[in-house]
């Protein structure tokens, strides 16, 4: 049995594709790669995954957030099973640092720091700062958001436009109008509790 589990394990080991590190600046197109420094791209699609990471500045020329006016309906999550399965799916990128696009993003992604975007962002997860002229979207936010229109199925922290919604909220919005698990208010709302982490 013992030798049964070493041989499946030995032969699993070999199939991992070995990632490949790049330094100044590289492509973020590129599948199983760590870019220190700088990485450039013109958008990102929702396809198959990358498992890219960069470490530093990540530079979309023309990022997909320009056609977020145009989206039918929020991508957001609206409800815990539907969490649950966007939560399954695998991350594509995690940009540690600074994410910046000339018109905005839409990327199966982590950010961790900032994430800045001319009309738009869609993340899976931003731990930081998140901001657009028009709107910020992600399934999940830790930090602060600032547009237009901010929408985040969890959030812990503080999102600040016209128009803030977070189905799981433990913070504090501050708006126009504001929308989370506890209630609807106009100009500042809050809930120090979320059902669940």
């Amino acid at each position: 049995m013992t030798i049964l589990f070493l041989i499946l394990t030995i032969s699993s080991y070999g199939q991992v594709e070995k990632r490949k590190n790049y330094f100044p600046i590289w492509t973020y197109h590129q599948k199983n790669i760590n870019i220190h420094g700088v990485s450039v791209g013109i958008g990102t699609v929702k396809a198959a995954p990358r498992f890219t990471n960069t470490n530093g500045i990540k530079v979309e020329i023309i990022g997909a957030g320009i056609a977020i006016p145009l989206i039918p309906q929020s991508p957001v999550a609206q409800d815990e099973s539907e969490f649950i399965k966007l939560s399954e799916e695998p991350i594509s990128e995690v940009i540690n640092g600074l994410s910046i696009s000339a018109s905005g993003t839409v990327c199966d992604c982590i950010t961790n720091g900032f994430n800045i975007g001319l009309i738009g962002n869609i993340n899976f997860q931003v731990n930081g700062i998140s901001t657009s002229f028009l709107g910020n979207f992600s399934q999940k936010h830790n930090g602060i958001m600032i547009a237009l229109l901010n929408e985040a199925y969890y959030v812990k922290g503080v999102q600040a436009g016209l128009f803030n919604r977070s189905m799981k909220l433990k913070g504090i919005q501050i708006g126009l109008w504001n929308i989370n698990q506890k209630r609807k208010l106009p100009l500042i709302n809050w809930s120090f509790k979320q059902d669940t982490e």
